[in-house]
């Protein structure tokens, strides 16, 4: 069967449609899935107040006011193209310090696991679960700086939370930072 020329115009109109319509959609799915989303387990637990039926195995954050509830990757910097990167070099719960995250707001291709940080605000709760264990911090700051400000990477001596992501949304202009402190008596 041969296709004519104008078969295959059509054809490859419909593809550059549906290309173009991928485009456009694309940065408001994420969006659209947040409204739609269930509210996964650890989520909702933290929202009652309440400990979770069972810890999860793998190293998890759970940020309640973003409805998010990610692991967290290990390794180089292709560990962001996964999910959330813990930081080599950085703290852990465990050993005190600047632990440092950092996750993609928006991707055409990965995974967009900060897209709503914009949400979190001073006084919210996050909660990381670190070798089995559960940790909860404050928000205690939300601030914007230059992509060059690497300050919000080093190490303290206080244990600290520090996350950030690309910010405006589609662009990586500025980064968002939340920075965390650990909670008395939930550490």
């Amino acid at each position: 069967m041969t296709l004519t020329l104008r078969q295959f115009n059509n054809g490859l109109s419909l593809v550059v449609v549906l290309i173009c319509l991928y485009i456009i959609m694309a940065p408001f799915w994420p969006k659209v899935a947040y409204q739609i989303q269930d509210v996964p387990e650890l989520v909702a637990s933290a929202e009652k107040g309440e400990e979770p039926e069972k810890i999860p195995t793998e190293n998890t954050l759970v940020i309640p006011s973003m409805k998010l509830q990610q692991v967290l990757y290990e390794g180089g910097e292709e560990a962001l193209n996964k999910g959330i990167w813990h930081m080599p070099g950085s703290g852990s719960p465990e050993t005190g310090g600047n632990m440092v995250l950092s996750g993609h707001r928006f991707t055409y291709g990965g995974p967009a696991v900060l897209y709503h940080m914009d949400k979190v605000k001073s006084g919210d709760k996050i909660i990381v679960y670190w070798q089995k264990q559960r940790y909860e911090y404050q928000v205690s700051r939300v601030f914007v700086v230059a992509p060059t400000a690497v300050e919000i990477q080093k190490p303290t001596e206080d244990p600290l939370l520090t996350i950030y992501t690309c910010t405006p949304l589609i662009t990586a202009a500025n980064r968002l930072v939340v920075q965390a402190k650990p909670v008395e008596g939930k550490l």
